[in-house]
């Protein structure tokens, strides 16, 4: 590549770096302004077309009326459990579904499948004579899947994930309304247990599609040597194959842990005020900025300031697991 075809490369890939990163930029930069300065046309530049203060960053951060920290805090412990469950969960099964012949069988599946359904029902349902059917339907399906335990085609590998991940296509907004009754009937609701297993089980599939490919469908000659030395199965799993793969397990982990803090819909519905996160808090600010038409304007410098602290730790997150792999993979 000749210099001048390099240097135009290089504009062009600058000129789109900037384009994208604007926004970032305005947001620092409104969050920098104060009530007077946000009314102004003209102030891109601190020091120069404005002076600068914290004052939105003290009101987010250290006054006694908000509660942003409280929304981050919450966020980080429930997307970082869930990661930690979901990559672990996720390990075993695919360490399971590959390193051991298939056994099971997709009629006692669906029928163990029903029965799980049934004493979910019967669980979070009221009525006596609903449940009593709930748990007859639920013993029915148990012993249906003991009689078709020799019956039926083969539950594969492949089928069983496929299978798992085919449940990531079902619309959030059916599952939000049966999690939130049996959250409710179960007194779990607004408590970070539930948003931990609840992000655990809607992540789950996607974990194990994004890890596959890093364990590998096979046992590794690592794995086969450990087992003729006697090790168990649970140090194979864990102190030879997943420190083998720690590089794509922090990719999916990255992965993981921004579908966790991003995600809006079950947040709202599942939690209230103790286990709050931050997507819902962020849209209820803003649904009461719109409702106070001619409000002031230092409420877009205190909103500016709370997007950046909330981009923060995804984005520092992000640069520590793409510059951590970057070493891994150089073998500095």
């Amino acid at each position: 590549m000749s210099r001048f075809a390099r240097l135009g490369t290089y504009t062009v890939l600058f000129a789109w770096a900037a384009l994208c990163l604007f926004p970032i930029y305005w947001v620092a930069n409104t969050s920098l302004k104060s009530v007077d300065d946000i009314g102004r046309p003209d102030g891109y530049l601190p020091f120069l077309d404005y002076v600068p203060t914290l004052d939105s960053w003290r009101f987010i951060l250290f006054d006694d009326s908000e509660n942003l920290v409280s929304r981050l805090f919450n966020s980080a412990i429930i997307g970082g459990a869930a990661t930690v469950l979901t990559l672990t969960v996720s390990a075993m099964a695919i360490y399971a579904l590959t390193r051991f012949p298939p056994a099971l069988r997709w009629s006692t599946l669906a029928c163990a499948a029903m029965t799980a359904g049934c004493l979910i029902a019967a669980l979070s349902l009221s009525g006596v004579a609903v449940r009593i059917a709930c748990l007859a339907t639920a013993t029915a399906g148990l012993t249906l899947a003991h009689g078709l335990r020799e019956s039926g085609p083969l539950a594969s590998p492949e089928g069983m994930i496929f299978a798992i991940l085919a449940t990531r296509a079902l619309s959030p907004a059916v599952l939000v309304l049966p999690l939130y009754m049996m959250a409710e009937a179960a007194g779990l609701r607004d408590t970070h247990v539930v948003m931990i297993l609840v992000y655990t089980a809607l992540n789950l599939p996607v974990a194990l599609w994004l890890l596959l490919p890093v364990l590998g469908p096979r046992a590794t000659e690592q794995e086969e040597a450990a087992a003729l030395d006697g090790a168990s199965r649970l140090h194979i799993l864990f102190g030879i194959l997943l420190p083998m793969a720690w590089g794509g397990m922090a990719a999916a982990g990255l992965v993981v842990f921004l579908l966790c803090w991003n995600e809006y819909l079950f947040a709202a519905y599942l939690t209230a005020d103790h286990a709050l996160t931050l997507p819902p808090w962020a849209v209820g600010q803003l649904s009461l900025k719109e409702a106070q038409i001619g409000g002031e304007a230092e409420e877009w410098a205190h909103l500016s300031a709370a997007t950046l602290l909330a981009m923060l730790p995804a984005l520092l997150l992000s640069a520590l697991v793409q510059n951590w792999i970057g070493r891994s993979i150089s073998g500095r």
